[in-house]
Protein backbone atom coordinates (compact mmCIF):
# COMPACT_ATOMS: atom_id res chain seq x y z
CA UNK A 1 0.00 0.00 0.00
CA UNK A 2 1.01 3.61 -0.43
CA UNK A 3 2.92 4.88 2.60
CA UNK A 4 2.30 8.60 2.19
CA UNK A 5 5.39 9.69 0.20
CA UNK A 6 6.15 9.63 -3.50
CA UNK A 7 8.83 7.46 -5.10
CA UNK A 8 12.20 8.76 -3.86
CA UNK A 9 10.39 11.20 -1.58
CA UNK A 10 12.74 9.71 0.99
CA UNK A 11 16.02 9.89 -0.97
CA UNK A 12 18.39 6.93 -0.73
CA UNK A 13 22.12 7.63 -0.48
CA UNK A 14 24.63 6.50 -3.12
CA UNK A 15 28.40 6.31 -2.59
CA UNK A 16 28.03 7.91 0.85
CA UNK A 17 30.65 10.18 2.32
CA UNK A 18 32.36 8.51 5.28
CA UNK A 19 34.60 10.24 7.83
CA UNK A 20 37.02 9.32 10.59
CA UNK A 21 35.50 9.22 14.11
CA UNK A 22 37.63 12.24 15.04
CA UNK A 23 35.50 14.28 12.64
CA UNK A 24 32.20 12.91 13.95
CA UNK A 25 31.61 15.52 16.64
CA UNK A 26 27.93 15.50 15.71
CA UNK A 27 27.56 12.11 17.48
CA UNK A 28 27.18 11.57 21.22
CA UNK A 29 28.57 8.38 22.80
CA UNK A 30 25.08 6.95 23.30
CA UNK A 31 23.84 7.78 19.78
CA UNK A 32 22.26 4.76 18.15
CA UNK A 33 24.17 3.53 15.12
CA UNK A 34 23.80 0.68 12.68
CA UNK A 35 27.21 -0.98 12.46
CA UNK A 36 28.43 -3.13 9.57
CA UNK A 37 31.76 -4.94 9.27
CA UNK A 38 32.59 -6.90 6.12
CA UNK A 39 35.98 -8.40 5.25
CA UNK A 40 37.69 -6.31 7.92
CA UNK A 41 36.15 -2.96 6.90
CA UNK A 42 33.82 -1.39 9.48
CA UNK A 43 31.31 1.41 8.97
CA UNK A 44 28.73 3.03 11.25
CA UNK A 45 25.45 4.61 10.12
CA UNK A 46 23.77 6.93 12.68
CA UNK A 47 20.03 6.42 12.96
CA UNK A 48 19.14 10.15 12.76
CA UNK A 49 20.74 10.26 9.31
CA UNK A 50 19.35 6.89 8.24
CA UNK A 51 15.91 8.06 9.30
CA UNK A 52 16.05 10.67 6.54
CA UNK A 53 17.21 8.25 3.83
CA UNK A 54 16.39 4.64 4.86
CA UNK A 55 18.65 3.08 2.19
CA UNK A 56 22.39 3.48 1.61
CA UNK A 57 23.86 1.93 -1.54
CA UNK A 58 27.45 1.32 -0.51
CA UNK A 59 30.46 -0.96 -0.99
CA UNK A 60 31.98 -2.34 2.21
CA UNK A 61 34.97 -4.68 2.22
CA UNK A 62 34.65 -5.02 -1.54
CA UNK A 63 31.01 -6.15 -1.30
CA UNK A 64 28.25 -4.05 -2.94
CA UNK A 65 25.61 -3.79 -0.22
CA UNK A 66 22.37 -2.01 0.61
CA UNK A 67 22.21 -0.78 4.21
CA UNK A 68 18.49 -0.52 4.96
CA UNK A 69 16.53 0.96 7.85
CA UNK A 70 12.77 1.02 8.34
CA UNK A 71 11.96 3.36 11.25
CA UNK A 72 8.28 2.38 11.29
CA UNK A 73 9.12 -1.17 12.40
CA UNK A 74 12.65 -0.47 13.72
CA UNK A 75 14.13 -3.04 11.36
CA UNK A 76 17.78 -2.81 10.30
CA UNK A 77 19.12 -5.18 7.64
CA UNK A 78 22.05 -5.31 5.20
CA UNK A 79 21.78 -7.04 1.83
CA UNK A 80 24.19 -7.90 -0.93
CA UNK A 81 23.32 -6.02 -4.14
CA UNK A 82 24.47 -8.83 -6.44
CA UNK A 83 21.86 -11.36 -7.54
CA UNK A 84 22.32 -14.42 -9.71
CA UNK A 85 20.15 -13.18 -12.55
CA UNK A 86 22.20 -10.02 -13.25
CA UNK A 87 25.84 -9.25 -14.01
CA UNK A 88 25.92 -5.83 -12.32
CA UNK A 89 24.93 -4.92 -8.75
CA UNK A 90 21.47 -3.47 -8.28
CA UNK A 91 20.95 -0.09 -6.65
CA UNK A 92 17.92 0.65 -4.54
CA UNK A 93 15.57 3.52 -3.78
CA UNK A 94 12.59 4.06 -1.49
CA UNK A 95 9.38 3.16 -3.37
CA UNK A 96 7.02 5.09 -1.09
CA UNK A 97 5.07 1.88 -0.55
CA UNK A 98 4.75 -0.25 2.58
CA UNK A 99 4.10 -3.94 3.06
CA UNK A 100 2.70 -4.63 6.54
CA UNK A 101 4.06 -1.28 7.72
CA UNK A 102 7.60 -2.06 6.57
CA UNK A 103 9.86 -0.55 3.92
CA UNK A 104 9.37 -1.59 0.31
CA UNK A 105 12.40 -0.82 -1.84
CA UNK A 106 12.62 -0.67 -5.62
CA UNK A 107 15.64 -1.37 -7.78
CA UNK A 108 16.55 1.29 -10.31
CA UNK A 109 17.49 -1.21 -13.01
CA UNK A 110 14.13 -3.03 -13.37
CA UNK A 111 11.72 -1.15 -11.05
CA UNK A 112 10.98 -4.39 -9.25
CA UNK A 113 9.64 -3.97 -5.71
CA UNK A 114 11.52 -5.57 -2.79
CA UNK A 115 10.35 -6.25 0.75
CA UNK A 116 12.97 -5.30 3.34
CA UNK A 117 11.94 -7.87 5.95
CA UNK A 118 11.57 -10.70 3.45
CA UNK A 119 14.72 -9.72 1.56
CA UNK A 120 12.93 -10.70 -1.62
CA UNK A 121 11.40 -9.15 -4.74
CA UNK A 122 7.61 -9.18 -4.44
CA UNK A 123 6.61 -7.58 -7.76
CA UNK A 124 8.11 -6.75 -11.14
CA UNK A 125 10.57 -8.50 -13.51
CA UNK A 126 12.68 -9.86 -10.63
CA UNK A 127 9.75 -11.12 -8.51
CA UNK A 128 10.80 -14.18 -6.54
CA UNK A 129 14.49 -13.25 -6.46
CA UNK A 130 16.09 -13.24 -3.01
CA UNK A 131 18.89 -11.17 -1.55
CA UNK A 132 21.75 -12.44 0.59
CA UNK A 133 21.90 -11.09 4.15
CA UNK A 134 25.00 -9.69 5.83
CA UNK A 135 25.39 -9.58 9.60
CA UNK A 136 25.06 -6.17 11.27
CA UNK A 137 24.78 -4.66 14.74
CA UNK A 138 22.40 -2.07 16.13
CA UNK A 139 24.20 -0.51 19.09
CA UNK A 140 25.57 2.71 20.59
CA UNK A 141 28.31 4.76 18.94
CA UNK A 142 30.78 4.42 21.83
CA UNK A 143 30.31 0.64 21.97
CA UNK A 144 30.81 0.28 18.21
CA UNK A 145 33.98 2.40 18.33
CA UNK A 146 35.41 0.30 21.14
CA UNK A 147 34.93 -2.90 19.17
CA UNK A 148 35.96 -1.34 15.83
CA UNK A 149 38.55 1.39 16.50
CA UNK A 150 39.28 1.75 12.78
CA UNK A 151 35.65 2.27 11.82
CA UNK A 152 34.45 5.01 9.53
CA UNK A 153 31.12 6.74 10.10
CA UNK A 154 28.53 8.22 7.77
CA UNK A 155 29.12 11.95 7.46
CA UNK A 156 26.51 14.46 8.51
CA UNK A 157 26.02 16.60 5.38
CA UNK A 158 26.89 20.27 5.62
CA UNK A 159 23.89 20.84 3.38
CA UNK A 160 21.31 18.36 2.27
CA UNK A 161 22.31 19.18 -1.32
CA UNK A 162 25.33 16.92 -0.80
CA UNK A 163 22.86 14.04 -0.86
CA UNK A 164 20.74 15.45 -3.68
CA UNK A 165 17.74 16.20 -1.50
CA UNK A 166 17.57 20.00 -1.35
CA UNK A 167 18.80 22.35 1.35
CA UNK A 168 18.08 22.29 5.04
CA UNK A 169 15.33 24.81 4.41
CA UNK A 170 13.64 22.73 1.73
CA UNK A 171 14.49 19.21 2.86
CA UNK A 172 11.26 17.78 4.31
CA UNK A 173 13.22 15.13 6.18
CA UNK A 174 14.90 17.59 8.55
CA UNK A 175 18.43 18.76 9.30
CA UNK A 176 19.91 15.49 10.65
CA UNK A 177 20.26 16.97 14.14
CA UNK A 178 17.20 15.11 15.41
CA UNK A 179 15.85 11.75 14.34
CA UNK A 180 12.74 12.60 12.27
CA UNK A 181 10.94 9.67 13.88
CA UNK A 182 11.63 10.60 17.52
CA UNK A 183 8.00 11.57 18.05
CA UNK A 184 6.78 8.35 16.45
CA UNK A 185 8.99 6.23 18.71
CA UNK A 186 7.53 7.93 21.77
CA UNK A 187 3.93 7.44 20.61
CA UNK A 188 1.63 4.43 20.82
CA UNK A 189 1.25 4.37 17.02
CA UNK A 190 2.02 1.09 15.31
CA UNK A 191 2.90 2.13 11.78
CA UNK A 192 1.09 4.72 9.66
CA UNK A 193 -1.57 2.65 7.89
CA UNK A 194 -4.83 1.75 9.63
CA UNK A 195 -4.91 -1.97 10.22
CA UNK A 196 -5.51 -4.53 12.91
CA UNK A 197 -3.01 -7.23 13.84
CA UNK A 198 -3.96 -9.33 16.89
CA UNK A 199 -1.49 -8.85 19.69
CA UNK A 200 -0.42 -11.83 21.76
CA UNK A 201 0.28 -10.48 25.25
CA UNK A 202 2.39 -13.52 26.07
CA UNK A 203 4.69 -12.83 23.13
CA UNK A 204 4.84 -9.06 23.00
CA UNK A 205 4.14 -8.03 26.60
CA UNK A 206 1.00 -6.26 25.33
CA UNK A 207 2.84 -2.97 24.89
CA UNK A 208 3.02 -0.95 21.68
CA UNK A 209 6.46 -1.07 20.11
CA UNK A 210 7.84 -3.82 22.35
CA UNK A 211 11.21 -4.57 20.75
CA UNK A 212 12.34 -8.04 19.82
CA UNK A 213 15.46 -9.62 18.40
CA UNK A 214 14.34 -11.80 15.51
CA UNK A 215 16.18 -14.87 14.20
CA UNK A 216 15.53 -16.94 11.09
CA UNK A 217 17.25 -20.31 11.36
CA UNK A 218 16.69 -23.47 9.32
CA UNK A 219 13.35 -22.25 8.01
CA UNK A 220 12.02 -21.26 11.45
CA UNK A 221 11.53 -17.79 12.92
CA UNK A 222 11.96 -17.01 16.60
CA UNK A 223 11.64 -13.75 18.52
CA UNK A 224 13.49 -12.80 21.71
CA UNK A 225 11.69 -9.89 23.44
CA UNK A 226 13.99 -7.23 24.87
CA UNK A 227 12.10 -7.44 28.15
CA UNK A 228 13.15 -11.08 28.48
CA UNK A 229 16.69 -10.43 27.27
CA UNK A 230 17.25 -7.77 29.92
CA UNK A 231 16.57 -10.40 32.58
CA UNK A 232 18.35 -13.24 30.79
CA UNK A 233 21.06 -11.70 28.59
CA UNK A 234 22.76 -15.01 27.72
CA UNK A 235 20.65 -17.77 26.20
CA UNK A 236 21.70 -21.22 25.02
CA UNK A 237 18.81 -22.20 22.79
CA UNK A 238 17.82 -24.45 19.91
CA UNK A 239 15.85 -23.45 16.81
CA UNK A 240 14.53 -26.24 14.63
CA UNK A 241 17.26 -28.54 15.89
CA UNK A 242 20.11 -26.04 15.44
CA UNK A 243 21.98 -24.98 18.58
CA UNK A 244 22.14 -21.19 18.89
CA UNK A 245 23.54 -18.65 21.33
CA UNK A 246 21.83 -15.30 21.90
CA UNK A 247 23.68 -12.57 23.81
CA UNK A 248 22.33 -9.18 24.83
CA UNK A 249 23.90 -6.15 26.47
CA UNK A 250 21.15 -4.40 28.48
CA UNK A 251 23.25 -1.23 28.79
CA UNK A 252 23.46 -0.59 25.05
CA UNK A 253 20.56 -2.79 23.84
CA UNK A 254 23.01 -4.65 21.59
CA UNK A 255 22.02 -8.15 20.49
CA UNK A 256 24.17 -10.82 18.83
CA UNK A 257 23.50 -14.43 17.86
CA UNK A 258 25.73 -17.32 16.88
CA UNK A 259 25.61 -21.00 16.09
CA UNK A 260 26.94 -23.13 18.96
CA UNK A 261 28.22 -25.98 16.79
CA UNK A 262 31.98 -25.90 16.18
CA UNK A 263 33.16 -28.82 14.06
CA UNK A 264 31.85 -31.88 15.96
CA UNK A 265 31.44 -30.02 19.26
CA UNK A 266 28.28 -28.33 20.52
CA UNK A 267 29.22 -25.65 23.02
CA UNK A 268 27.22 -24.28 25.95
CA UNK A 269 28.07 -20.89 27.40
CA UNK A 270 27.98 -19.05 30.69
CA UNK A 271 28.64 -15.42 31.59
CA UNK A 272 31.97 -14.49 33.19
CA UNK A 273 31.17 -12.59 36.42
CA UNK A 274 32.13 -8.91 36.46
CA UNK A 275 33.41 -9.04 32.87
CA UNK A 276 30.72 -7.69 30.56
CA UNK A 277 30.97 -9.02 27.06
CA UNK A 278 33.08 -12.04 28.04
CA UNK A 279 31.56 -15.53 28.06
CA UNK A 280 33.04 -18.97 28.71
CA UNK A 281 32.18 -22.33 27.20
CA UNK A 282 31.47 -25.21 29.57
CA UNK A 283 33.16 -27.83 27.39
CA UNK A 284 36.74 -26.43 27.27
CA UNK A 285 36.73 -23.42 29.59
CA UNK A 286 37.77 -21.15 26.72
CA UNK A 287 36.86 -17.48 27.03
CA UNK A 288 35.04 -15.75 24.21
CA UNK A 289 34.13 -12.24 23.17
CA UNK A 290 30.35 -12.11 22.97
CA UNK A 291 30.60 -9.12 20.62
CA UNK A 292 32.79 -10.78 17.99
CA UNK A 293 32.10 -14.47 18.64
CA UNK A 294 35.84 -15.17 18.80
CA UNK A 295 37.62 -17.25 21.45
CA UNK A 296 40.19 -14.96 23.09
CA UNK A 297 41.92 -17.48 25.38
CA UNK A 298 41.97 -21.15 26.22
CA UNK A 299 41.98 -24.34 24.18
CA UNK A 300 39.84 -22.84 21.40
CA UNK A 301 41.65 -19.48 21.17
CA UNK A 302 41.30 -17.99 17.70
CA UNK A 303 38.20 -20.02 16.79
CA UNK A 304 35.05 -18.17 15.73
CA UNK A 305 31.42 -19.11 16.17
CA UNK A 306 29.21 -18.95 13.06
CA UNK A 307 27.53 -15.52 13.11
CA UNK A 308 23.76 -15.47 12.63
CA UNK A 309 21.85 -12.55 11.11
CA UNK A 310 19.67 -10.87 13.73
CA UNK A 311 16.75 -8.59 13.00
CA UNK A 312 15.93 -5.95 15.61
CA UNK A 313 12.27 -5.02 15.23
CA UNK A 314 9.14 -3.76 16.90
CA UNK A 315 7.08 -6.82 17.82
CA UNK A 316 4.06 -5.74 15.77
CA UNK A 317 6.28 -5.61 12.68
CA UNK A 318 7.96 -8.95 13.28
CA UNK A 319 4.75 -10.86 14.04
CA UNK A 320 2.95 -9.07 11.21
CA UNK A 321 5.37 -10.71 8.81
CA UNK A 322 5.91 -13.94 10.72
CA UNK A 323 2.68 -14.72 12.61
CA UNK A 324 3.84 -18.30 13.23
CA UNK A 325 7.12 -17.16 14.77
CA UNK A 326 8.18 -18.89 17.94
CA UNK A 327 8.84 -16.71 20.96
CA UNK A 328 11.40 -17.20 23.70
CA UNK A 329 9.61 -16.64 27.00
CA UNK A 330 12.56 -17.05 29.39
CA UNK A 331 13.57 -19.55 32.04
Amino acid sequence: VWGGVRVDGIPALDNPKMVDPAKAGYLTPDERVFGVSINGEARAFPLPILGSHEIVNDTIGGEPVAVTWCPLCYTALVFGRNIDRRDEPLSYGVSGKLLRETLVMYDRQTNSLWSQLYGAAIDGPLAGSRLSFFSSTLTEWAAWQTQHPNTLVLSKPLTCAQYNCGTYATNPRGSYDVDPYAGYYASADEGVVNRSIPRDDERASGRPKERVLGLRVAGTEKAYPYGVLRKQPLINDSINGQAVLVWFDPGTSTGKAYGRDLDDLTLSFGQVPDEPGIIVDEQTGSRWSAISGEAISGQLEGERLPTLVVTPAFSFGWFGYFPESETYIGQ
